[in-house]
């Protein structure tokens, strides 16, 4: 009983210190910006609704209750936030290491590809049948990525500019061996044959489209926490981006750590690829980039590049996407409306001016945390 009794005091005075460190005051201030990021631009895009709309009330209702209105409308939400986790997580690993590599884009189409590839030419069964594609997409993605990762830390290639122009390459080899290597003249389409079932993701919930690949991007989130905060590679990676020069002086090899960011980022990237094709597609049929890498930066941004909060960013952004859907579909307001609230988000959140510190911790901050205040000694006034 005393054992108990120690632990449950240690445990409360554990969570006291919580709740009183900077840490959590700063975590919470950052919390507090970013809702009120999202507030203001709900609020714009509601006025864009009322302007536009003969019926906004009925818009509004669509786009914020329409993608919890069903378990079948939210697993829409689950399975629009899988890609953009593993997209979200990519972009984390790859800003933690000071670069801004955006082939995670052709990632997720290469993975997509190739794992396709794999499932239909390699003759596979169990469990095989779909690691091995996944496995050969995430190799084959990072692989072309290591390219531009390479030209920047040995001949200090922008690799913004040199990982758009391998996204264009990958994209039209892509669409040139659909339209006339491995496509199947029977589809109708230029596609490859169908994938077999073996090598599809099975569904998790009933009646819904959510599938095993929400659990591996889960998987995958605790993973790159795990590597990014609780290791001497992921310290070494955090410290490159945070600061090279210091990095250097003590020993890191920046250009190691920045490719290792870089390659495992775009690894993260050609796995969700890889899923997205097993999971929602029978056959791989994408002509255009699927858009999932760029929007990694922008849920990487809300995150503030915390992998643990990548699930969340990337289930917002999922159901900002199946309510623009449903009111689209059911209301006289186009989906576009979705593209304002997530770009006043982004300017929002990612503006270090937005809301003044000073004004900020003064107005919110100290409404959270109100101290109580110590009595002066001897009754005097500290500030007489």
């Amino acid at each position: 009983m005393k054992r108990l009794s120690a632990f449950v005091s240690r445990l409360c005075s554990w969570f006291k210190s919580q709740f009183t460190s900077r840490h959590l005051l700063t975590a919470l201030i950052e919390g507090g910006r970013t809702l009120i990021a999202i507030l203001i631009a709900y609020l714009v895009a509601f006025a864009v609704i009322g302007f536009v709309s003969d019926d906004p009330e009925m818009a509004i209702r669509w786009f914020v209750f329409g993608p919890l209105s069903s378990p079948t409308e939210f697993g829409e939400v689950l399975k629009n936030a899988t890609p953009l986790l593993f997209a979200g997580i990519a972009a984390c690993l790859i800003i933690k290491g000071g670069n801004f590599n955006m082939f995670t884009e052709g990632a997720f189409y290469a993975g997509g590809l190739i794992a396709a590839l794999a499932a239909i030419y390699f003759d596979l069964s169990g469990i095989l049948a779909i690691i091995i594609p996944l496995a050969c997409g995430t190799l084959a993605a990072m692989l072309i990525g290591y390219i531009p990762a390479k030209l920047k830390a040995k001949y200090e290639v922008n690799e913004f500019v040199s990982s758009i122009m391998f996204n264009f390459i990958v994209m039209w080899i892509g669409v040139w061996l659909i339209s006339n290597v491995v496509i199947d003249v029977t589809s109708g389409d230029n596609a490859t044959a169908p994938i077999p079932d073996a090598s599809r993701l099975r569904i998790l919930f009933e009646n819904t489209n959510v599938t095993t690949g929400l659990l591996i991007a889960l998987g995958v989130a605790v993973v790159a926490y795990l590597y990014m905060f609780r290791t001497r590679f992921g310290f070494r990676l955090r410290m490159t981006g945070d600061n090279k020069a210091f990095a250097r002086s003590v020993g890191i090899d920046v250009g190691r750590a920045g490719v290792s960011s870089q390659i495992l980022g775009i690894g993260v990237a050609g796995l969700g690829g890889g899923l997205a094709i097993l999971a929602n597609y029978h056959r791989f049929n994408w002509k255009t980039l699927p858009g999932f890498g760029f929007d990694g930066f922008m849920v990487a941004i809300i995150a503030k590049n915390r992998p643990l909060l990548v699930p969340f960013a990337a289930l917002f952004i999922g159901y900002l996407r199946s309510g623009a859907d449903l009111m689209a579909f059911n209301t006289d307001v186009a989906q576009e409306v979705v593209q304002i609230i997530q770009g006043l988000i982004l300017i929002l959140v990612a503006s270090e001016a937005f809301f003044s510190s000073a004004w900020f911790r003064g107005v919110i901050a100290k409404r959270m945390f109100r101290r109580k205040q110590l009595a002066p000694v001897g009754g005097v006034d500290d500030h007489a």
